[in-house]
């Protein structure tokens, strides 16, 4: 309730705040022609309707059979309101209303493959969103040509990355409706989810583009799910919120029903006595833990744009997350195994408690943009742009195979065990390590002539190659729902092109994405914009992934490919 009641103050606040200054015109009567023409000058109406509807076309499985079901029908209602209220201040309202219903196929694949049971299937109104908050909020404040001040819920991006982010992580992500590298559905603008705070812009130097930037998220004005990444399923046992989506991992990459169906690090379907994952909770940050603060300051030499930042009390997001050991159990006789083997036998664990967590850390960030035209005299015409991010404490899970107790050496019938390496038991199996991540992209136009039917048309090209490093790396840092390594250097490279024809009415576009170890995801597209009318737009688009297994991204996602039509009208 005293979440509710600030959100209302805040709104209030900003709408007194905006008759305040509209100054002769907010003074008239309603009916007057003042304020008839304030309306007419200063306020704009636009935004955007728009359904997308999807169709699984995978073979599916025996787990979770979606072959040729619709998973999607997504309509978005988006109203957004523009107001010059004066030259040095604008405010923008904007609304999102979604209606979504949850699918039968997905009820029936959960009562089937999700455990433990009895699992219900989602709400009718999983998917839908119909809050009376506004979806963005912004007051732009120019006091000065050199300052801009921006004040309420907002989209604040610091990154420039195409179809996956690094930079890009200062508003939390909605990965409930979107599959993942899929930009020719949704992309990274249309699945960020805003957050209340203050970003301020200042001209240092404006000859040189020198820039300061300072941004600040109390996070408290936020929904605590809304402060991380949503993503399915959340697995929380303990409060009995499990839920597998529509792009949740199947099944089989969980460890077996009788053994709790969760996770594959601690769980052990074999031994002298099965161990489960008995009970999982997701422990969102609270308020106080919720604080973003960020500054960064750009500058331009000639052709090179660059810059350097600090983003503090960052929440590690979706998959950065780690589980936390919370303690080690017996069923109860009459719901499993004893914890004795014999009458003498050894005394071993049969469960697991984990807390899937967000523990904080900090990133320090760079960036780089830089237009090549000729070099030795041979036009190159490329852009190359950069992104690093370095975590000085990023945690991870790890553990050692098989369990034992660090103090005698014998086995504990766990899986995985706490690493013993300096005969000290890590008990809550995480790490911190300092890692390295970054990105380099290049991006340039390309005459194809014999693939356009006008020959002057360019193709639009983007390669980009993500990497991570781990620094200081240890042979059992793992994934936590698969058990799979986490190797010291991760690597994923993207490629996307696209063009137009016939005058832009008809327009190809194509992202590619692959990981070396063996997992790639492609999402071609074909979008019509019809001439009679340039505010109506359709796409043909497809959500396609494969891999060596199940039990690494995107290869958890392989039997879920679908295809989508999306039509959406700009008023």
């Amino acid at each position: 309730m005293n979440l509710v009641r600030r959100k209302t103050t805040s709104w209030f606040a900003a709408v007194a705040l905006s008759a305040v200054l509209c100054g002769s015109a907010s003074a008239q009567s309603p009916f007057s022609h003042e304020w008839e023409r304030f309306l007419k000058e200063k306020v704009s109406f636009g935004g955007f309707v728009e359904n997308a509807t999807g169709l699984s076309i995978s073979h599916g499985s025996r787990f979770f059979n979606t072959s040729n079901r619709f998973i999607m029908n997504r309509t978005t209602f988006q109203p957004e309101f523009n107001v010059d209220l004066t030259d040095w201040a604008k405010l923008f309202v904007s609304w999102r209303l979604v209606k979504e219903p949850r699918y039968n196929a997905e009820a029936k694949s959960r009562r089937v493959a999700v455990n433990p049971k009895p699992v219900e299937p989602l709400d009718n109104t999983f998917y839908d969103e119909d809050s009376p908050k506004p979806w963005e909020a912004v007051l732009d404040l120019k006091p000065t040509d050199q300052l801009k001040i921006r004040l309420g819920r907002q989209f604040i991006s610091w990154g420039e990355t195409d179809g996956l982010r690094l930079l890009d992580v200062i508003n939390p992500q909605d990965g409930t409706f979107a599959p993942a590298l899929a930009p020719n559905l949704f992309d990274l603008d249309e699945t960020r989810i805003p957050s209340w705070g203050l970003r301020l812009t200042y001209t240092i130097r404006p000859v040189s583009n020198t820039i300061f930037e300072f941004v600040a998220l109390p996070g408290f004005w936020d929904e605590a799910k809304q402060r991380v990444d949503e993503i399915l399923g959340s697995n929380d046992i303990a409060r009995e919120t499990v839920r597998y989506g529509r792009w949740s991992s199947y099944p089989e990459t969980r460890i077996p029903a009788a053994l709790g169906g969760i996770g594959r690090l601690y769980g052990n379907p074999s031994g002298p006595v099965p161990v489960g994952v008995r009970s999982v909770s997701r422990e969102l940050p609270a308020a106080g833990d919720a604080w973003k603060i960020g500054a960064r300051i750009a500058h331009a030499i000639g052709a090179l744009n660059f810059g350097l930042g600090y983003i503090w009390g960052f929440n590690p997001q979706a998959g950065d997350m780690v589980f936390k050991l919370k303690g080690k159990g017996c069923l109860p006789p009459a719901s499993g195994p004893s914890c004795r083997i014999g009458a003498l036998g050894p005394f071993l664990p049969t469960s697991v408690n984990i807390a899937l967590v967000n523990d904080r850390t900090s990133i320090f960030a760079g960036h780089l943009n830089y237009t090549v035209g000729h070099v030795a005299g041979v036009p190159v015409n490329m852009a190359i742009r950069g992104e690093v991010a370095f975590y000085p404490a990023e945690p991870y899970n790890i553990s050692e195979f098989p369990g034992r107790n660090c103090a005698t050496g014998a086995l504990t019938g766990l899986r995985a065990g706490p690493r013993c390496k300096r005969g000290v038991e890590d008990s809550d199996a995480v790490v911190e390590k300092n890692t390295l991540r970054y990105a380099v992209g290049f991006d340039r136009t390309t005459l194809i002539p014999f693939l356009q039917e006008d020959p002057w048309r360019p193709f639009r090209l983007s390669l980009q190659l993500f990497q991570r490093v781990i620094l200081d790396h240890e042979d059992g840092i793992r994934v936590f729902s698969t058990a799979n390594k986490i190797p010291k250097i991760s690597t994923v490279l993207t490629f996307r092109a696209g063009t137009g024809y016939f005058g832009d009415t008809i327009l190809p576009d194509i992202f590619f994405a692959y990981d070396p170890k063996g997992y790639w995801a492609v999402n071609p597209a074909i979008s019509y914009a019809p001439a009679f009318n340039e505010r109506l737009k359709f796409t043909l688009t497809a959500a396609i992934f494969g891999g060596k297994d199940k039990f690494s991204f995107p290869g958890l996602l392989s039997e879920k490919d679908s295809i989508f039509l999306k039509m959406r009208y700009q008023f």
